[in-house]
């Protein structure tokens, strides 16, 4: 008699267990995929960017009809990769609000949370139960707000007992957009009172960059200049030989070249180039299996 009550609690323990380390799994895995979204898609950002202040610029060769605009925005979103595309087509054709909840509209449906849903894990997710519930656009003219905000619920197979009420899942990320700062950093004691002193990354190479591969990376500054590179992925900080201090040559050009571990997660990570003053500028970019054709064609 105790048996056959103490069995079905234990079952029923059990299964209460494995939830709880599923709900877990799937709730990483969910983090790890708006995480994803949110970097790849600020890093695309700038192309709308350049849209905006082109568009607002007394440029002759951007001062077309309003009414040619949207024609414009779709012929140039089919040449580029999303969510790209997609990015500079909304900015252009004015379908652009950082001051409003964008997850229905057409650019939220059709780039964003295919995006998302690319990043999921097949594991531990079931892409097709993936919403985008939040969408917040950074402000392409006021940059002291250039954040890109996301958040996703995600409606877990299983619902509450008894009550029959399904267990929804969300989780947000921000992360800044690349654009240029409203006021560039300023830094030297030599320099000109207003002039600011040049700090840029200028390309990476290869792109994607692949697991057990040489990377290299290129950035301008003053001739001479002392400045350091780091680079950070998944398990953090790299260690890699030749990263850190380097020095400008006489045109201002100084680069790192140094091998992306095997180990290495593919994702979207991040690279900082900082001076002696402190200033510095991101850039992400792009870790890709070896063997995968790159985004770009």
């Amino acid at each position: 008699m105790e048996a056959s009550l103490a069995m079905p609690l234990f079952l029923l323990l059990v299964l209460f267990l494995v939830c709880v380390v599923k709900l877990s799994a799937v709730q990483m895995a969910l983090q790890s995929a708006v995480s994803q979204t949110v970097r790849q898609a600020a890093a695309t950002m700038y192309a709308a960017y350049l849209a905006t202040d082109a568009a607002d610029s007394d440029n002759e060769a951007v001062n077309m009809p309003m009414a040619e605009w949207p024609d414009a925005a779709a012929e140039i979103a089919g040449w580029l990769p999303e969510p790209a595309g997609s990015v500079i087509s909304a900015a252009m054709k004015g379908d652009w609000g950082p001051a409003r909840d964008l997850a229905a509209t057409e650019f939220g449906r059709e780039a964003i949370e295919p995006l998302i849903r690319r990043f999921a894990d097949a594991a531990e997710l079931e892409p097709e139960r993936v919403r985008l519930s939040r969408l917040s656009l950074p402000d392409l003219n006021d940059r002291r707000d250039a954040y890109l905000r996301l958040e996703v619920s995600y409606e877990f197979p299983i619902k509450v007992p008894f009550l029959n009420r399904p267990i929804v899942l969300k989780e947000a990320a921000a992360e800044r957009v690349w654009v240029s700062d409203p006021q560039p950093a300023m830094y030297g004691g030599g320099q000109e009172e207003g002039q600011s002193a040049p700090l840029q990354i200028v390309s990476i190479e290869p792109n994607p960059l692949r697991p057990g591969r040489k990377a290299r990376v290129v950035a301008r500054t003053e001739p001479g200049g002392q400045v350091s590179l780091e680079v950070i992925y998944k398990s953090g900080r790299s260690k890699a030989k030749n990263l850190g201090d380097a020095a400008a040559n006489a045109d201002g050009l100084v680069e790192w070249t140094w091998h992306v571990s095997g180990n290495t997660t593919p994702g979207v990570w991040e690279l900082t180039v900082k001076n002696a003053a402190g200033a510095s500028v991101s850039m992400h970019f792009v870790v890709a299996k070896s063997g995968t054709a790159p985004d770009n064609g």
